[in-house]
């Protein structure tokens, strides 16, 4: 298992010569092309142009991919070499002649190669580790609203009109931790319906929930599932008040008469800031505020009270079988 501590000359001539842009994105970040630069989509100071990258917010600039994996994944140089080495990347000289970044403005497609058959690595991401009930998980699979890709992740597929409707977007969350600032990768892919998420309808929705994640969103349903009834739960990946604001109007436009919107947002400063922020820009009469009380976020509340929540899906199977379940459990 030993790691290597030196590259050879033609290792490090071959890496010095991948494309920045390229390797980044097979790494899983993100770029919008603005200009003649390349801006990422989650750090908004962080630019690139050919094989030169500047993040203006941490004065930090450089060349090429063996440095910024340096600077922006904390590795070794022989571990930079190594990493950028793996991929069949291309040469800075043959890039760039087709934007590798999708104009948001273009219409979004889903890219189905990316998927695999197999499903067992999200089952167990989503099942032993984030605590999802499997029956849930076996639901979202079966009415295609999750996938798995080439790389192990999971993908959340935007269908519209509460997950009945055409892919219309989607995000890529990673099941491995990798040593960059967010723990474990994940990537919302670029589309040009910004303003939206990954949703699901229980019921016939009266009202909307809004969460911060797909892994909160699905958290929340397990831990609520015998009260929550008629609504739309809809993924933020953030906090954005446009997205609230959209979702509403979405939702109308539908037929659907939502009386209330919840916010269910993480317990810290941010999520606390965005409900005061929506009550002032939204009708307070509309706004209701539910977040996790001994936890950061849903899925920590899911995990610390994993044994007294009842199985999921009462809808979806038997509902006296899961009322003796959760009885007996």
């Amino acid at each position: 298992m030993g790691e290597r501590k030196h590259v050879n000359e033609g290792e490090i001539m071959k890496a010095r010569d991948v494309d920045l842009l390229s390797y980044l994105e097979a790494k899983g970040e993100t770029f919008v092309k603005e200009g003649k630069y390349y801006r990422h989509t989650e750090h908004d100071s962080l630019l690139i142009k050919g094989n030169m990258y500047a993040w203006n917010s941490r004065n930090e600039t450089g060349y090429g991919a063996i440095s910024f994996a340096r600077m922006y994944y904390g590795m070794s140089f022989p571990q930079a070499v190594l990493d950028i080495n793996k991929g069949n990347y291309k040469e800075l000289s043959q890039s760039h002649e087709q934007p590798s970044v999708s104009p948001s403005k273009e219409p979004f497609r889903y890219p189905k190669e990316l998927e695999v058959k197999d499903q067992s690595k999200i089952k167990d991401y989503l099942i032993k580790e984030r605590k999802i009930d499997s029956r849930l998980v076996d639901w979202l699979l079966q009415k295609d609203l999750i996938a798995q890709d080439k790389r192990n992740n999971v993908v959340f597929k935007w269908r519209e009109h509460g997950g009945k409707g055409k892919v219309i977007g989607a995000d890529r969350q990673g099941t491995a931790s990798i040593s960059n600032k967010r723990g474990s990768f994940k990537q919302v892919l670029p589309n040009d319906n910004p303003h939206t998420g990954f949703s699901i309808d229980v019921g016939r929705p009266n009202k909307i929930h809004f969460f911060e994640s797909p892994i909160d969103l699905l958290s929340y349903w397990s831990i609520q599932e015998n009260s929550l009834q008629n609504t739309r739960l809809i993924s933020m990946n953030g906090l954005k008040p446009k997205t609230v604001a959209q979702s509403y109007i979405e939702a109308r436009k539908e037929g659907l008469g939502i009386k209330e919107m919840v916010l269910a947002v993480d317990n810290d400063q941010g999520g606390k800031e965005f409900i005061d922020k929506m009550n002032q820009i939204v009708n307070a009469d509309l706004i209701r505020a539910d977040i996790p009380k001994g936890a950061k976020d849903w899925n920590e509340e899911l995990k610390k009270n994993g044994k007294s929540i009842q199985p999921v899906a009462s809808r979806l199977r038997n509902k006296q079988t899961e009322q003796e379940l959760s009885m007996n459990g």
